[in-house]
């Protein structure tokens, strides 16, 4: 946990993330350019809207500030820095006004793959966890529907959609018992961090004829860094390369994709015969 001057921060060639821990109501009338806005008193409870793991964060909001970094620094998942300057000494000419910006992030595969998916497609996302990703589809002009079965994890997901003005069909439920998505009902199926080796001929059913599914989770590498270390959740060496014998691999990869994760990436396609 580092201070660093609003001034420097401005002017750096690379900005870090900017949380902006003020009220909805200041924060919306003036903030730093790019700047997310969770409110300190709402912090713990929307820690899982912050960046990725290992991100730089850059804190602000005056006194509220340097409770907030004292907050997450001991957690280990970010590098803090922040500052405790009052907004009336920012450079007024630098600042803007409005909504705040996304401080999470989509996982980095669907960043990069999602405009595979069918355009305003409807999207399944398997295990949807917080909502992050779909969120992420939501946003731009998906359809998404989404399952996971935590409550607690739905109730993020449904917030970060209204906080973002777009909608989601997000609900609590078991895949291992029922609610598969219907034969051919997506153009779309996502998954991430979740590995059930009985759902894999359903969710090649739940595509379109054209629809795409982007999957990734962990190999048995994963097992000697971290979390996940039972053989039930992590992948054997090309397992999932072969696992959808039905779809049209269009691009794969397997190995370290990230510090301490390993893992399969898949993008794969079901033929259309038209």
């Amino acid at each position: 946990m580092s201070f660093l001057p609003v001034a420097s921060w401005l002017n750096a060639t690379y900005r870090p993330p900017c949380l902006d821990v003020r009220s909805e109501e200041e924060f919306s009338r003036a903030h730093l350019p790019g700047a997310g806005n969770v409110p300190l008193g709402e912090l713990e409870g929307r820690i899982h809207e912050l960046p990725r793991k290992g991100s730089e964060v850059f804190v602000v909001g005056g006194e509220d500030a340097r409770l907030a970094a004292e907050a997450l620094a001991p957690r280990k998942r970010w590098h803090v820095v922040w500052s405790d300057e009052p907004p009336a000494d920012w450079p007024g000419e630098r600042l803007v006004a409005g909504s705040p910006e996304p401080l999470w992030q989509p996982n980095r595969w669907l960043a990069e793959h999602w405009k595979k998916i069918p355009r305003g497609g409807r999207v399944f996302d398997v295990a949807m966890g917080s909502g992050r990703n779909a969120v992420f589809l939501a946003m731009r002009g998906y359809r998404v529907a989404g399952e996971d079965i935590l409550p607690e994890a739905v109730g993020f997901a449904r917030r970060l959609a209204g906080r973002h003005g777009v909608e989601i069909e997000a609900r609590v439920g078991d895949l291992r018992r029922g609610g598969v998505p219907a034969p051919g009902a997506y153009e779309g199926v996502v998954v991430f961090n979740y590995l059930d080796r009985e759902l894999f001929g359903r969710l090649e059913t739940a595509l379109t004829p054209g629809g795409v599914l982007v999957y990734e989770t962990f190999t048995t590498e994963q097992a000697r860094v971290g979390r996940p270390r039972s053989s039930r959740w992590l992948l054997e060496p090309m397992e999932l390369y072969g696992s959808f014998p039905a779809l049209e691999i269009l691009e794969y990869r397997e190995g370290k994709v990230a510090p301490e994760r390993f893992a399969a990436s898949l993008v794969a396609r079901r033929p259309d015969p038209s």
